[in-house]
């Protein structure tokens, strides 16, 4: 069971600003961006679309190379690599030059000891990093390129209310539904550490509302980020208290 509200008493939705980024210079752009939005209390959003050509190596631990050798998929192990690339350059203080050593919440949750909140999320050639001040904190980002038929889904994870929302919406509209649905749960569990859970029925992400507030699971703020391609849905959850997001989007496959 979870309540929210349109905006709590005396906060105002954050502001968001989109930069739309060239990959000439990658690294440099999001880490001065993201300083930026932090310093002024925000939280930052890197979106990298088509990035497979900067997956760095360098930034991997033995153990890291290891786990990378065993991805079939190129895009898999691209992806987990921009992943690390994205925490070495965002979430560490610069100038560092070795492998990222990670500790584990009590979900399993990575975090850097000493450092800004972060969460990664990727699906196809789109990899998502948000890196925030403020936690609980969560990013997912979903193609559903592998998604037959949602309808097949709605008994698994959708709360009585979420279901009535997409089943009554117009036709032309409950797939899109759907995919909020999805990707609200996922930014929610990802935030508070927990990842799938089997009461995935009991948390009502309130698809009728923009950007829903939330005391249960925790007190987070959820947030849809539009792309200009539709292949992509992305959703964050965030602390309420946080003033504004920062979304940088890098399209390197152009």
């Amino acid at each position: 069971m979870n309540t929210s509200t349109n905006d709590p008493a005396g906060k105002q939705r954050p502001v968001r600003t989109v930069i739309e980024a060239t990959s000439a210079a990658l690294w440099q752009e999001l880490r001065n961006a993201c300083d930026d939005a932090l310093a002024q209390g925000h939280a930052f959003v890197a979106i990298l679309h088509g990035a497979e050509a900067w997956a760095d190596a360098r930034w991997l631990t033995d153990e890291d190379r290891q786990r990378a050798a065993r991805f079939r998929q190129d895009s898999d192990r691209h992806n987990f690599m921009l992943g690390r690339n994205l925490v070495h350059y965002l979430v560490r203080p610069r100038g560092i030059t070795t492998p990222c050593t990670f500790s584990l919440g009590p979900h399993g949750k990575p975090f850097l000891l000493d450092a800004p909140a972060y969460n990664l999320s990727h699906s196809g050639r789109w990899v998502a990093c948000v890196v925030s001040r403020t936690e609980p904190v969560g990013i997912d980002v979903e193609t559903f390129a592998r998604l037959s038929d949602y309808r097949e889904l709605l008994g698994v994870i959708a709360h009585p209310a979420e279901r009535r929302s997409i089943e009554q919406a117009p036709m032309e509209h409950r797939l899109a539904l759907f995919k909020r649905c999805w990707t609200r749960k996922e930014a929610i569990l990802k935030a508070t550490g927990k990842g799938l859970v089997d009461d995935l029925q009991a948390i009502d992400v309130c698809l009728e509302q923009d950007e829903p507030v939330f005391d249960r699971p925790a007190s987070l703020r959820l947030m849809q980020l539009s792309m200009p391609q539709e292949e992509a849905t992305i959703a964050l959850a965030l602390s309420p208290s946080v003033s504004g997001v920062v979304v940088m989007r890098v399209d390197a496959s152009r």
